[in-house]
């Protein structure tokens, strides 16, 4: 026969006390924790982070989705450690021969996000670069009203208004002739026309037009103001958000790309590339007669290896500027036609 001992009540009472407090502590443990996990997901900056990447997002308040512009590791990759230094070095040289007084340079490889930035911080004048925010500007109109790259228009000029003196120079929209406002895009792009794009100015949206620039995180455009500067950083947005087709519909972004493929200046990234590679692209000039700034960003699409190359530079001679811009571009097209060739191995 078993015996039991019998417990007094007043144990019972106590331990039962005690687990009722444990599993308060542990609940409310649980509530603060599941808080703190919500709080870290649901932010409404449209920037932020995920582990080793900063992630930028489409503003605007979709209900569903929350299309992303742009993402890219937080730190510099060591895939381009020995070019920086490399580029670095050219760009020293180049000052010492007071070549250029000043290059900034920002690279991406859209295929695995390795990137990397030589003298970030510098401020540009970015000339005709903004002619891209225009593009995007109308694509974006066109996505409210869908008839809008097919309406025709006459180009009556710009009466009074003194257009800035060009160095590079081509093909421009004519007095009295019509055209579509796509065709005045393509003028603008294709041939940075200075007069197809005034037009186009004060024609658009510029609601859209600033508000692409905040949503961007681009410093805000200023009309006519010879003081609005960028940095490589800033501008290279531009080319990221039409790469990745977050900001734009797809087939506006693929449109504006094959549009910017179809750029005739060849005195920059293209200077020094071989003949037929396909390069999205487009260029700025800025200054005065005494100081000279000429920028170039595109999108080289080499094989299954597409990288962007944005290279802003200061000097005094036109041609020496040509010449940096075009062989620091073939310092990385070499050097990605190495990676290329060793990730086939």
């Amino acid at each position: 026969m078993m015996f039991s001992k019998k417990v007094p009540a007043f144990y019972i009472i106590l331990s039962a006390i005690a687990g009722s407090l444990l599993t308060i502590l542990i609940f409310n443990l649980v509530l603060k924790s599941s808080a703190q996990d919500s709080n870290e997901t649901n932010t409404n900056s449209n920037t932020g982070s995920e582990g080793d990447y900063i992630i930028k997002r489409d503003p605007r308040n979709f209900k569903y989705i929350s299309p992303i512009i742009s993402i890219e590791p937080k730190n510099e990759s060591e895939k381009y450690a020995v070019l920086k230094s490399e580029i670095e070095q050219y760009i020293d040289k180049e000052k010492e021969n007071r070549s250029i007084i000043s290059a900034s340079v920002y690279i991406r490889d859209f295929a695995k996000g390795d990137w990397i930035a030589i003298n970030p911080n510098e401020q540009y004048n970015p000339g005709s670069l903004l002619k891209v925010g225009v593009l995007i500007t109308y694509m974006r109109m066109a996505e409210i009203d869908t008839k809008l790259l097919n309406m025709e228009v006459v180009y009556n000029g710009q009466k009074g208004f003194v257009f800035p003196v060009e160095y590079y120079k081509n093909d421009t929209v004519k007095e009295g002739k019509k055209y579509k406002i796509s065709e005045l895009l393509e003028y603008m792009i294709k041939y940075s026309d200075n007069r197809a794009t005034v037009f186009l100015e004060n024609h658009m949206d510029t609601t859209i037009f600033k508000k692409e620039f905040a949503d961007l995180g681009i410093t805000a455009p200023r009309f006519n103001d010879p003081t609005y500067a960028l940095n490589v950083k800033e501008y290279s947005m531009m080319f990221k958000a039409l790469y990745n087709a977050g900001y734009l519909r797809k087939t506006a972004s693929e449109n504006s790309l094959e549009m910017l493929t179809k750029s005739t200046f060849k005195e920059g990234l293209l200077k020094d590339l071989p003949e037929g590679v396909v390069v999205a692209h487009k260029f700025g000039e800025a200054g005065d007669q005494t100081l000279h700034e000429l920028h170039e960003s595109g999108i080289v699409y080499l094989n299954n290896n597409p990288y962007m190359i944005t290279l802003m530079t200061k000097g005094t001679d036109w041609t020496k500027l040509s010449e940096a811009i075009g062989h620091i571009s073939r310092m990385v097209y070499d050097k990605e036609i190495l990676s290329a060739v060793g990730n086939q191995k």
